[in-house]
């Protein structure tokens, strides 16, 4: 066998795929072992891999599966980075230009276990099912979970914000921190499903331009990012227009943050809410995943 010639049953591919997900998907298809088909691929081209590999062959798994040419190089993210040290921009971590791959809602994938690699939550819109963490469940009544993925559809993709980063990372855990001493159970913060609304609605706060021009300033100390972020997240549980009364006026004056109508040393100490006070080790850090997407793509 050549990989000239396609195998008997072709799959559809759909947009992102991944090429591990069509191969996967290619061999049970003509119910031929992934390995198997390797080694006969290996027999033609001695210079591929000996681990089963998609990604090093994807012109013959497109000869294989009857694919127009580049198809799977394009949709698997093969583009040519400009950093030097890598050969696409899937693989170079100064682009990231793609997120981590996910698995496709069973239902739009006709029950086929398809991953994906683009901008894309937990949440399938069209069918109302969470297809996350391993999970493929109906999400019945769940409104602000669709407003979520919408808005990580939407305004967070736009900011170069998927699901899975460093910004919603830091969303979760301020919420945990802030919510210690609340009503709320640890496993209720723990539980991914319940918390993904409020954990992309104040993703979309942090990561907006006017809180990320003030925390780009090298000047702010630990205590005052702290008391930021506190006021930040207490805000954003009364409502939007709390949080843009902050955002409008937050600004650094002299040796002053102004956060809302009151202000705190940008150095030094100050005295601190008890929330605030659980968030002081690990500010910097947060800062840093809050800037994620901001950072300037710079040649390695």
């Amino acid at each position: 066998m050549t990989s000239r010639l396609g195998l008997p049953i072709s799959v559809r591919l759909y947009p992102g795929e991944t090429a591990a997900s069509y191969w996967a998907r290619l061999c049970a298809a003509n119910a031929i072992g992934e390995k198997d088909l390797w080694l006969a691929l290996r027999r033609e081209d001695r210079t591929l891999p000996i681990r089963v590999t998609p990604r090093s062959a994807l012109w013959k798994i497109e000869a294989l599966g009857g694919l127009p040419d580049g198809v799977l190089f394009r949709e698997a993210g093969g583009r040519a980075c400009g950093h030097g040290g890598a050969t696409r921009q899937v693989e170079c971590p100064s682009c990231r230009m793609i997120p981590a791959a996910v698995a496709l809602c069973r239902r739009c994938a006709g029950g086929d276990q398809v991953t994906v690699a683009r901008m894309h939550g937990p949440v399938c819109v069209r069918h109302r099912r969470w297809h996350g963490s391993g999970r493929d469940i109906p999400l019945p009544g769940r409104h602000k979970h669709l407003l979520a993925q919408r808005l990580l559809n939407g305004t967070l993709t736009l900011r170069g914000v998927p699901y899975r980063s460093p910004e919603v990372d830091a969303a979760a855990e301020l919420l945990r921190l802030r919510n210690l001493e609340g009503g709320c159970a640890a496993e209720l913060l723990d539980d991914e499903i319940p918390q993904f609304p409020r954990r992309i609605a104040l993703t979309a706060r942090l990561t907006d331009a006017r809180l990320a021009n003030v925390l780009m300033s090298q000047g702010l100390g630990g205590y005052a990012l702290a008391m930021l972020f506190d006021r930040v997240v207490a805000a954003h549980s009364l409502g939007h227009r709390a949080v843009d009364g902050i955002f409008d006026s937050l600004r650094i004056q002299g040796r002053e943050l102004w956060i809302g109508r009151s202000a705190v040393a940008t150095q030094g100490g100050c005295v601190l809410t008890p929330a605030a006070r659980r968030m002081l080790p690990r500010v910097k850090a947060i800062r840093a995943h809050v800037l994620n997407h901001r950072v300037e793509l710079r040649s390695r």
